[in-house]
């Protein structure tokens, strides 16, 4: 299961590697972020200016692209 080393967050990671462009004055701070389950499974992502090839790219390869924990800001993933 991922885990932040810092904080311990284990719920959500983000890719620091997707875009973050998004129509809106405010922009997310994160292109793409994926959802856990306590199994350290993918259950759902949320994609806000990343197109659905690099979702899947993501979601078949997270240790490769999950590299930021939201909560805290660190890049120190554990997976």
């Amino acid at each position: 299961m991922p885990r932040c080393q810092i904080c311990g967050n284990s719920n959500v990671l983000a890719s620091s590697m997707v875009t973050r462009e998004a129509p809106t004055a405010n922009p997310p701070t994160y292109g793409l972020l994926a959802n856990f389950d306590s199994d350290g499974n993918i259950t759902t992502m949320e994609c806000q200016g990343s197109t659905l090839d690099e979702a899947q790219e993501v979601y078949e390869n997270p240790p490769e692209y999950l590299d930021t924990c939201p909560v805290c800001g660190s890049e120190n993933i554990l997976w």
